[in-house]
């Protein structure tokens, strides 16, 4: 069974979010990368910890959160 059966995760925090003041993340709470005019990113990698919930509902309410903002 351990051969044939596997897990998939999700990547998440990878370009993790922080306070505006705090230059270590990768985004600011406007989901607007640092260094990069005009790109913004809306997905599992921004998260600062795990949710410890599906990813998939969590992502959707970050894309409409930001399309909000930005609306």
């Amino acid at each position: 069974m351990l051969r044939e059966a596997g897990d998939i995760q999700h990547a998440a925090g990878t370009c993790r979010m922080t306070a505006h003041e705090d230059p270590r993340g990768v985004v600011d709470p406007e989901l607007r990368v640092r260094g990069a005019e005009g790109l913004r990113v809306a997905d599992a990698s921004i998260m600062p910890t795990d949710c410890r919930a599906n990813l998939h509902f969590t992502c959707v309410m970050i894309g409409e959160a930001l399309a909000r903002r930005m609306g």
